[in-house]
C-alpha cells in the first residue's frame, strides 16, 4: 500500500531533493525544505499544478529515503493530497464517478488499475520535484539568490492560482461535488 513501505528518490531527482533539503548559508540553519518527506507532500500537488510528469530516473546510484516511520506520520496528509490529485485528474480519467472511486473506494486495493493511478501520482511527485528545483534552486549561488527565487515563486504562484479564482468558482466546485 502507498505511503506504507520506504520511498526512494533515484538519480537525477535525488539530486535535486538533496539540493533542496540542503542548507544554503554559511550560518547552517537556512534551508528550503526540511526534510525529503516536506518535498514529498507538497511535489505532487506542484507537479500536478504545473502540469509536469516525470519517470523513474534509473540512470546512477544516487538515492536519498523517506523511512517508512516519517510515511506513516504524515499519512493522513499524503492520502489527502493523494485522494485530491485522483479527483482532480481529468487528463487520466474523464469520468468524475471513476476518479471519486479511484481517490476513496479504491484506493489501496492492489488492481492494476490502482497501481496505474499510484504510478501516475508518482509522476506527479517526480514532476513536482523538477519545478521545485528549477524555480527555487537551478542558477542561484548566494543566500540572496535563494530568498529571492523563493519570493519570486511564491508570488507567481500566488498570480497563477489565488488570483484567478473567485469565490463564485469555488462555490460551483462545491454545488458541483454535492451533486
Amino acid at each position: 500500500m502507498l505511503f506504507q513501505k520506504e520511498y526512494s528518490f533515484r538519480g537525477s531527482h535525488a539530486d535535486k531533493v538533496n539540493k533542496l533539503t540542503s542548507q544554503f548559508d554559511d550560518n547552517g540553519i537556512s534551508k528550503i525544505f526540511n526534510r525529503n518527506i516536506d518535498v514529498y507532500i507538497l511535489a505532487p500537488l506542484i507537479g500536478f499544478l504545473y502540469g509536469r510528469t516525470a519517470n523513474l530516473d534509473k540512470s546512477g546510484s544516487n538515492t536519498t529515503k523517506i523511512f517508512p516511520e516519517q510515511l506513516i506520520k504524515d499519512d493522513s496528509i499524503l492520502k489527502y493530497n493523494y485522494r485530491l490529485l485522483m479527483l482532480l485528474d481529468e487528463k487520466n480519467e474523464q469520468d468524475f464517478e471513476k476518479r471519486v472511486d479511484k481517490a476513496f473506494r479504491n484506493y489501496g486495493d492492489e488492481s492494476e488499475e490502482t497501481l496505474a493511478d499510484e504510478q501516475s501520482y508518482n509522476q506527479y511527485v517526480l514532476g513536482g520535484v523538477e519545478v521545485l528545483y528549477e524555480k527555487l534552486i537551478e542558477g542561484a549561488t548566494t543566500p540572496e539568490d535563494y530568498m529571492t527565487k523563493l519570493y519570486d515563486f511564491m508570488e507567481q504562484f500566488n498570480e497563477r492560482y489565488n488570483e484567478t479564482i473567485t469565490d463564485e468558482k469555488i462555490l460551483d466546485l462545491c454545488a458541483l461535488a454535492r451533486s
